[in-house]
C-alpha cells in the first residue's frame, strides 16, 4: 500500500516530535546527572539525612542532706507534620479538644500550618497524663505520622516553691534563665550530643549514627538545708503578710564557715514557671534589693569606733535631748535622751549619739572599716543579680557624711551584705565569704579562707552590747525564752525621685546562741504598712524564725545543754 505525501509528512512530524522530546529527556538527564550532579546529590542527602542536636541531661541539684531540689527527667514532646493542610488543620482542632494549648500558641500553630511548614511543635515536654491522651489519639489516626513524638528532658522541681529564688529556673530548651540554674549553667548543663539520621521516601527514620556523644551535666550539692529553708520561707511570708508589706528577704548563715543554710525571698514563685513570671517576682531580694540600712549599720560604727579606740563602751556622749544640728543639717531621735554611754547609744539606737561618734571617728577611718566589712563589693556567689551596693569614696563625702552614715544613710547595701557583716561579729572578728556550693559530683569543695576584720576582743564587746539590745533595748521583741540572742534593729526611709518618702524598710540582724554563736540571721521587710519600726516588724519575724530553728537545729538553752 502506498503512503501519500500527506501521511508521510504527518509521520515525519510525529517522529520529529518524539525525537525532540527524547533529546530533551537525554539533555535533562545529562544536565542533572553530570553537570549538576553535586547540587542534586546534596539535596537528596538533605532530604534523606539530617544532623540532630540532642539536649543533654542537666545535673541534679541537691541540698546538704541529699534531698533533690532540681532534677531532669525524660518526657515526650508532640509535633505535627503538615503535609496535607486540611487534614493537619482538622487534626489540630481535634487535639485542642484533648490537650489544649494557649491562645497565643494556637494562633502560631495555625499560622505555621497555613504556611505549609513540615515540622510544627504542638506541645513541648508533656506531663505523663497529657502524653497518654495524645498517644491514644495517635493510634486512632489513619496516618499516624501526622502526629508524632520526640523524647526530651524536662526540668522538675520536686519541692515546688522551696528555694525558688535560689534555684531560678530554665527555659524550654533546658537553658538556665535565673538563679543558680543560670549562674551554674556551664557546670550543670553539660554538652549536647549530635546524631545523623537517615530517612526513607516517607520520611521515616531507618538509621541513626552517633556523631558526638552527649556529656550530661554535673550534679551539685548546696549548703542549703531544705527543712530549714521551708521554715524560713514560711515565717517570712507570715511576717510580710502580717504587716501588709510589699516584699521581704531572710538569710541564715552558719557562723562558723559561712555556709548559707537558708535564703528566702517573698513573694515566691514556682521554678518550673520561671519563664512566665514577671522579673520583679523572680528577683532574689536577698542579694539584689538595694536600700539604706538604717540603724543596723550602727554595728559597723561600733566595730570601727571600738577597734580604733575612739570610744569605750562606758564613755558618755551628749545626745541633746533628741536633737542635733550640724552644718545646717538636723538629726533627731525617736526618744529624747540627755546623755548616753556608747553602749546605750547602740542599745537604744540613738541617731544623735551615733552621729557624734561618727564625726569623732572621721571619714578615713570609717571608710576603711566599712570596706573591711565587705561593703561596696558583691558577695562572692555564682548568682545573677548579685549587687555590690553603693559606697562612695571619701573624696565624694561631705562634712556631714560621717554623721549620717553612722546611722545608716548615704550608703546602699543588700540584705546579704548585712548578713555577712553581722557574721563577722558572730565569728569573733573573722570574715568568711558566704558560700552555696558544698560538693560537685560528690567531691567536697574547700571552705573559703577567712581573714580577720576586727580583733576578737572588739567582736566580743559588740556581742555583749547586741545582747543588751535584745534584753533591754529596741530589740526586745526578738527575745526567745531560754535562748541567748544578740541583734540590732534597723528602720530606714526609702527614696523615690531623689526625695525621702513615708515608706520604710524594716530590718533586724543578729546571731545565737551566745556565748558561742552558731547561726547568723538577717531579715528584711520592705514597706510594711501597719507598723514600720524594725523593733516592731523585723524583730518579731527574727524571733519566730529563731524559735522554730531551736527545734530543727536542736539549739537548746545553755543550762539544759550542760545538764
Amino acid at each position: 500500500m502506498k503512503i501519500n505525501r500527506q501521511e508521510r509528512n504527518r509521520t515525519f512530524v510525529v517522529f520529529l516530535c518524539f525525537g525532540i522530546w527524547g533529546l530533551g529527556i537525554v539533555f535533562t538527564l545529562v544536565r542533572h546527572q553530570v553537570f549538576h550532579y553535586n547540587r542534586y546529590l546534596e539535596r537528596v542527602k538533605s532530604q534523606s539525612k539530617g544532623i540532630v542536636t540532642l539536649h543533654p541531661r542537666r545535673g541534679t541539684i541537691y541540698d546538704r542532706n541529699g534531698d533533690i531540689l532540681a532534677i531532669s527527667v525524660q518526657s515526650h514532646s508532640a509535633f505535627l507534620s503538615a503535609k496535607d493542610l486540611q487534614r493537619c488543620m482538622a487534626l489540630f482542632n481535634r487535639l485542642q479538644r484533648v490537650v489544649p494549648v494557649s491562645r497565643q500558641d494556637a494562633r502560631e500553630i495555625r499560622r505555621r500550618i497555613q504556611r505549609g511548614d513540615r515540622f510544627i511543635w504542638y506541645q513541648r515536654k508533656l506531663n505523663d497524663a497529657d502524653y497518654q491522651k495524645l498517644a491514644a489519639l495517635q493510634k486512632e489516626l489513619d496516618e499516624p505520622v501526622l502526629l508524632d513524638f520526640v523524647t526530651e528532658y524536662r526540668r522538675v522541681y520536686p519541692q515546688q516553691e522551696l528555694a525558688a529564688h535560689l534555684l531560678g529556673g530554665v527555659g524550654i530548651d533546658e537553658q538556665g534563665l535565673f538563679g543558680l540554674e543560670y549562674g551554674l549553667d556551664r557546670m550543670v548543663r553539660g554538652r549536647g550530643g549530635k546524631v545523623r539520621v537517615q530517612r526513607d521516601a516517607r520520611r521515616r527514620v531507618y538509621a541513626v549514627e552517633t556523631i558526638e556523644e552527649q556529656i550530661p551535666g554535673r550534679d551539685v550539692t548546696l549548703t542549703i538545708d531544705a527543712p530549714l529553708q521551708f521554715v524560713v520561707q514560711q515565717e517570712l511570708e507570715r511576717g510580710v503578710r502580717r504587716f501588709n508589706g510589699r516584699s521581704g528577704a531572710a538569710i541564715v548563715l552558719d557562723a562558723r564557715d559561712g555556709s548559707i543554710l537558708a535564703m528566702a525571698s517573698f513573694p515566691e514563685y514556682r521554678p518550673d514557671e520561671a519563664g512566665k513570671v514577671p522579673y520583679r517576682r523572680v528577683r532574689n531580694k536577698a542579694l539584689s534589693f538595694l536600700y539604706e540600712p538604717g540603724s543596723t549599720f550602727k554595728v559597723i560604727l561600733a566595730a570601727a569606733a571600738l577597734e580604733n579606740r575612739i570610744v569605750t563602751p562606758s564613755q558618755e556622749f551628749d545626745c541633746g535631748n533628741g536633737h542635733f544640728v550640724f552644718r545646717n543639717r538636723r538629726i533627731e531621735d525617736v526618744h529624747a535622751y540627755d546623755r548616753l554611754s556608747f553602749r546605750d547609744i547602740v542599745v537604744h539606737s540613738s541617731n544623735v549619739g551615733a552621729a557624734r561618734v561618727g564625726l569623732a571617728l572621721g571619714a578615713e577611718r570609717y571608710y576603711h572599716a566599712i570596706r573591711a566589712f565587705g561593703f561596696g563589693r558583691p558577695v562572692e556567689l555564682s548568682l545573677p543579680g548579685n549587687e555590690a551596693g553603693l559606697l562612695k569614696s571619701t573624696r565624694d563625702w561631705s562634712e556631714v557624711s560621717p554623721a549620717f552614715m553612722a546611722f545608716g544613710y548615704e550608703i546602699l547595701v543588700t540584705p546579704l551584705q548585712m548578713a555577712r557583716a553581722f557574721n563577722v561579729i558572730a565569728a569573733d572578728g573573722w570574715m568568711v565569704e558566704p558560700r552555696l556550693l558544698e560538693k560537685v559530683e560528690g567531691v567536697s569543695l574547700e571552705t573559703p579562707k577567712k581573714h580577720r576584720v576586727i580583733s576578737a576582743y572588739t567582736a566580743r564587746q559588740i556581742q555583749t552590747i547586741l545582747r543588751e539590745v535584745v534584753e533591754r533595748g529596741t530589740g526586745r521583741k526578738s527575745r526567745v525564752p531560754g535562748l541567748v540572742v544578740a541583734g540590732k534593729t534597723g528602720t530606714a526611709k526609702k527614696v523615690r525621685n531623689g526625695e525621702y518618702t513615708d515608706s520604710y524598710v524594716s530590718t533586724f540582724g543578729g546571731f545565737f546562741p551566745l556565748p558561742s554563736p552558731r547561726y547568723t540571721l538577717f531579715v528584711m521587710v520592705d514597706e510594711p504598712r501597719t507598723l514600720y519600726y524594725g523593733g516592731d516588724v523585723a524583730a518579731p519575724l527574727f524571733q519566730a524564725i529563731c524559735e522554730r530553728m531551736r527545734i530543727f537545729e536542736r539549739v537548746f538553752p545553755m543550762e539544759l545543754a550542760q545538764g
